[in-house]
């Protein structure tokens, strides 16, 4: 085993908690008989900022759902360009719950004064926040049926501006929003909960989306996609993911305009088409993720060792990274694998397979080929698990065809943690990956955020530099460094893996251990 990481105590019990529910659990509730508003679309914003197809069923904002929108680019047509100040404020949490990472953040719809929310969800409830101009501020905390360990860390929001969230503990889908939808400072109450059946579909995992039809799609440990119609607030629809030969989903995925959904376990990715009715096997593409040196690793490994492994910085991890997906139907999704000793970008073609396309050459084995749907494999200089490093959790982030992604340097990332962010991109008309820039000296610790605005583009992320915390900015033409910000020597302003979120005024709003920070 690599070095020891205090987290790894927290989470044995969190993940035996969040992987079942417990044993005790209460038993599921009923769904609340007063229905939310029907799903309908919400207008396109007056400046639509998306950087992929916008769907009309999430809320009309810059940043709805984690990694930004459907696509998962974690990118938006937006920014503050090179940043220049921070603004620190303490999050809002139950004072009994440990932190041990940091939350998903999303932005809601601007009211009628112009502010805009930021909400969150911590490890026992949702929080809410509020930009407006200069003031940044909190505004409340709405607790949930949640074991402050468990891992429900999925968060969007819909078209009427509602939060879609998990209560893994009951296995239950809430919706929460404002008490008084037209005022800003409104707290927050649970609008609906719609139960899951664990013995029909398994348990919640903190992973959801909504299609572009509005149906929830939600992934279970029985490793199964469930659609939850909202309006009738039931399960209406499943697909058993295979199990065989060690899968295990346990990803965020990304859903396209046309419903499909791409899934990546440790051996193998998985697209899936979501009819508005039932779902149905688009393909199936085998890929190991851990990489060559892993044959010891027990193919049925549970998902309680497979995060431990990862919070403990070992090898054989496989991939921890959401599927992101580039151009248009016929375009790649790419993900980074868990090799050592460089973590690998991997594209898959989308859609059908060129025709004159020929299997790749498999890397680790001399003689042997990939499967014919991986489009191109790429090592990272700047990504290992080897060292002082972690396995890639954060991420790559796209704008257009340009990819970035960064080294990870762990839940708790010491003085002198691995640092590295590299652009790669990928050429459509080639049908290949190309290194743009390296940049050695830079650490962004949770999944980068790109911003364009025009030509003024930038790459964003925070991490520790000695026993400071400081924040990024990088040119994404160049890889030079645009700007930093310090942040000071508090651990709580840590960004452990997540999601940096752009406001629709150009700032960006990141959740820390336990305060809110935001950078412009």
């Amino acid at each position: 085993m690599k070095r020891p990481h205090i987290v790894a105590a927290v989470l044995t019990g969190a993940l035996m908690l969040a992987s079942c529910g417990g044993e005790d659990a209460p038993p599921p509730p009923t769904s609340t008989p007063a229905p939310t508003p029907t799903p309908t679309a919400s207008p396109p914003p007056a400046a639509d900022v998306s950087a992929a197809p916008r769907n009309p069923f999430l809320a009309g904002s810059s940043w709805p759902i984690f990694h930004a929108n459907s696509y998962a680019t974690a990118s938006a047509r937006i920014g503050p360009g090179p940043v220049q100040e921070a603004q620190i404020i303490g999050s809002l949490t139950s004072l009994i719950a440990p932190v041990y990472v940091s939350p998903w953040t999303v932005m809601g719809p601007i009211y009628g004064d112009g502010s805009q929310p930021v909400i969150t969800t911590p490890n026992n409830g949702v929080a809410k926040y509020l930009i407006n101009g200069d003031d940044f501020r909190a505004i409340d905390f709405l607790p949930l049926n949640r074991d402050p360990l468990d891992f429900d860390w999925g968060l969007l929001l819909l078209a009427n501006g509602n939060a879609v969230v998990s209560e893994r503990l009951t296995n239950s889908i809430a919706i929460v929003g404002d008490i008084d939808p037209a005022n800003p400072t409104s707290d927050l109450e649970v609008k609906r909960r719609i139960a899951v059946n664990r013995n029909l579909y398994g348990n919640l995992l903190a992973h959801h989306s909504v299609a572009f039809d509005g149906t929830l799609i939600a992934l279970t440990d029985a490793n199964q996609l469930i659609a939850i119609d909202l309006d009738q607030g039931q399960v209406i629809s499943n697909f058993e993911l295979p199990g065989d030969s060690g899968a295990s989903f346990q990803n965020s995925f990304p859903i396209d305009q046309n419903g499909r959904i791409f899934v990546a376990a440790q051996n193998l990715t998985v697209a899936v088409d979501w009819t508005g009715r039932a779902f149905r096997r688009a393909w199936e593409a085998p890929y190991d993720m851990r990489g060559p040196g892993c044959e010891d690793v027990p193919p049925d490994r549970s998902r309680e060792e497979e995060i431990l492994a990862v919070a403990n910085g070992e090898t054989c991890t496989g991939t921890g990274t959401t599927p992101t997906l580039i151009g248009g139907d016929s375009d790649v999704m790419v993900i980074v694998d868990g090799h050592s000793p460089k973590n690998n970008l991997v594209a898959f073609w989308r859609g059908a397979i060129p025709a004159d396309w020929s299997a790749l050459p498999d890397p680790n084995k001399a003689g042997e080929f990939l499967d014919r749907r991986v489009a191109g494999v790429f090592a990272l200089p700047y990504s290992t698990p080897d060292g002082d490093g972690f396995t890639a959790q954060n991420s790559p982030a796209v704008f257009d065809t340009a990819i970035v992604a960064a080294q990870w340097a762990g839940f708790q990332p010491g003085a002198n943690a691995p640092r590295g962010v590299q652009r790669v991109d990928w050429l459509p008309n080639l049908r290949r990956f190309r290194l743009v820039w390296a940049n050695p000296s830079i650490l962004f610790n949770g999944v980068p955020t790109i911003s364009c605005v025009r030509s003024d583009c930038h790459t964003y992320g925070m991490g520790r530099y000695g026993n400071r915390y400081q924040y990024t900015s990088i040119d994404l033409e160049t890889g030079e460094e645009s700007g930093r910000v310090d942040l000071g020597i508090d651990p709580n302003v840590l960004d452990q893996g997540n999601n940096h979120a752009l406001a629709d005024d150009g700032s960006i709003v990141y959740s820390g251990r336990r305060t809110m920070i935001r950078v412009r």
